[in-house]
């Protein structure tokens, strides 16, 4: 064997060793990382919140709620949207109380600002601990009080939340450590910084559609600023703040946080008055363009600083060179998520005619076959209820004035589910029966599941104490209308529902002007197979967010600010933009090297000054900022005259004084 193999032996077995090496420190140190991982975790407080028999509870025997004009000045009504079981009262509170309350986070906000950031990220830590392993309790409350579905509930309540905390826990100190910024020219001795001071005490009013996730929200970016903070939260889902608050209280608690750093208000529109004008120092509102408006003449009183996230009327637009089969699947969520009720969902669907038919056909067919009904025990659901009362008959009066003006309703279109009638139907087709003439009955745009039927059973058979829970909930099915113009409601107002316009285009011009002829200007989605088209159409569009052949992605990337243009209001929440909005940006500059260059006022700019002062002042200007070096070598010398000239004068006018004395 030459001495050409021995090395080449020699080397191929120092690699095998090397590469064991390798492997064995690869294994060790992932079971080290493992072994910490599993530590810290176990470091973080685990929550011990019980749940109430309604709570826990999938399925209620309850009796029937029934809404009417008058509600009592001190309590709130609660009920289940999608049974109309009634689930008890909450507390009205008076403005009186508000002040209260906003008093005691006044005093809270003075211990927490001078928190540390490892003392807020374990708070948001023990929260998002409790929600990973709380998911279904969480969701089963926010469906039983908003009328949404299990499904909904997860993607809108917990999914978000989640992300938006992990960012927080991730990037928050990073956001708010002072952030250098250049001195300048002239003051090329100083060291300048922004300092983030928390606000105070923040006053969130938010809406009912995720009443969940619209808490956390605020919270946790308040809380990670530095901010106590006061939600106000809606009349409409005001039953399960019970258990949410019990979550905060006690996340609060494991932290070893003021027990008043974060606090609730329920009560009606006199209690978020209250909140706006008693002495909270910056206020969030997520709600509608109308109480917005009111919302910003409160906070005017005081001139507190006020985020507006308002209403919305979002486009998603079609290019002919999108994947229809990608599109409709997202259109569907963005159109009926949560039964249309959120801020930025998709309502004015803008199809290029190619495709149009398409994608006309797929969505139909689809929402043909949604299922909807009660959300809880009664199987899975593919939509809920309306969870304000009056909202059926506000969509349904969007929908007539477009068909009585040649708008045609492709589906849906009507309320439903529909009485105990149909019930009975769908009972007898899910026990194989054909009904009294043999045939089954036609398929509903929102059908009722046999559980549903089941659970209505008692009132069909005359039970006057108990709901007929399939057919009671405030229900509207999923709706797609075509030939919708601009001389009709549906158009130009927000719908707030399940409610899919369609409208054809041609030409992408087209189709921008079409989107932008919108008071709103919240979200915005663009569909092509070509990148570069989709961007050149989205940088066009008048909205604050645009997603890219995505619906709504924007939210989902917490590290982006969340908020609209024109109607949708201004200011922003979520990303670095919102979370710096919930403090106050302090300049400060001071010397860089103050042993070796401090600030000096110049002897010829001292009192009483001299004939030389002012072109000194000139000459010292065009030094730093003349725009070539030649006009800076002018204003250099400049600057040597004028000394010059003015120790000549000074030397002048101690002579002078001399012989006078």
């Amino acid at each position: 064997m030459d001495l050409h193999n021995l090395l080449e032996q020699a080397s191929q077995l120092a690699s095998s060793q090397l590469l064991a090496v390798a492997a064995v420190a690869i294994a060790l140190g992932s079971l080290l990382y493992l072994l910490v991982d599993a530590l810290s975790y176990r470091r973080v407080a685990e929550l011990h919140v019980p749940l109430e028999n309604d709570e826990a509870a999938e399925v209620l025997q309850a009796e029937m709620y029934i809404p009417t004009g008058q509600v009592p000045k001190d309590k709130i009504p609660c009920y289940d949207p999608s049974t109309m079981q009634f689930l008890g009262y909450t507390k009205a509170m008076t403005p009186a109380e508000v002040h209260q309350v906003v008093a005691e986070a006044q005093e809270a906000a003075k211990v927490w600002r001078t928190s540390s950031f490892q003392q807020r990220r374990l708070l948001l830590k023990v929260l998002l601990k409790y929600i990973i392993t709380h998911q279904e309790d969480i969701c089963r409350v926010s469906a039983r009080d908003s009328g949404k579905t299990p499904l909904e509930a997860v993607l809108g309540e917990i999914v978000v939340t989640a992300e938006k905390l992990n960012w927080l826990i991730r990037e928050g100190e990073a956001v708010l450590k002072p952030s250098k910024r250049r001195a300048g020219v002239m003051a090329f001795y100083k060291s300048a910084r922004v300092e983030y001071v928390p606000v105070g005490v923040v006053g969130a009013i938010v809406p009912w559609n995720w009443p969940f996730h619209n808490i956390i929200n605020p919270i946790s970016a308040a809380v990670m600023a530095g901010n106590a903070i006061v939600v106000k939260v809606s009349e409409h889902a005001s039953w399960c703040i019970g258990f949410y608050s019990r979550i905060i209280d006690a996340a609060l608690a494991a932290a070893g946080a003021p027990p008043s750093l974060v606090k609730f208000v329920t009560g009606y529109g006199d209690a978020g008055h209250a909140l706006v004008t008693g002495g909270v120092d910056k206020v969030v509102f997520v709600g509608s363009t109308e109480v917005g408006k009111k919302v910003m003449v409160a906070a005017a009183e005081h001139l507190t600083p006020i985020t507006l996230e308002l209403g919305g009327k979002d486009a998603f637009m079609i290019c002919d060179d999108a994947d229809i089969n990608q599109v409709v699947p997202i259109a569907i969520k963005a159109a009926f998520l949560n039964c249309g009720q959120n801020c930025a969902s998709g309502e004015r669907f803008i199809v290029q005619r190619k495709v149009y038919d398409q994608f006309v056909k797929q969505v139909v067919d689809v929402a043909s076959t949604m299922r909807q009904g009660p959300t809880l025990g009664s199987g899975p659901m593919d939509a809920g209820a309306m969870c304000m009362p009056g909202a059926v008959n506000k969509i349904q009066q969007l929908i007539d004035d477009a068909v009585s003006k040649g708008a045609k309703v492709l589906v849906g279109g009507k309320p439903g589910p529909a009485g105990v009638a149909t019930i009975q139907q769908q009972q007898q087709q899910a026990a194989g029966t054909n009904g009294v003439n043999g045939a089954l009955p036609p398929p509903s745009p929102a059908r009722i599941t046999c559980r549903a039927a089941e659970a209505a059973a008692p009132a069909a058979a005359g039970d006057a104490n108990r709901v007929s829970t399939a057919s009671a909930g405030q229900f509207y099915p999923p709706t797609v209308v075509a030939g919708v113009t601009k001389d009709m409601d549906l158009y130009h107002e927000e719908v707030f529902g399940p409610v899919m316009t369609v409208i054809p285009f041609d030409t992408d011009e087209q189709a921008i002007a079409i989107a932008n002829d919108c008071a709103f200007g919240l979200g915005s989605s663009v569909f092509s197979g070509n990148l570069k088209r989709a961007r050149h159409i989205g940088q066009q569009l008048e909205a604050g967010m645009t997603s890219i052949n995505d619906f709504n992605a924007t939210y989902m990337c917490q590290g982006l600010p969340f908020g609209g243009v024109k109607y949708s209001g201004f200011g922003r929440f979520g990303g670095v933009e919102g979370l710096r909005a919930l403090c106050i940006p302090k300049s400060v500059a001071e010397d860089a090297l103050p042993s070796l260059m401090k600030t000096s006022i110049p002897p010829l700019w001292q009192h009483p000054v001299g004939p030389a002062a002012a072109p000194f002042a000139v000459a010292l200007t065009t030094m730093f900022y003349g725009p070539s070096i030649g006009t800076k070598l002018a204003g250099l010398f400049g600057v040597l005259k004028a000394v010059t000239v003015g120790a000549g004068s000074s030397s002048s006018s101690s002579s002078s004084k001399a012989k006078e004395a």
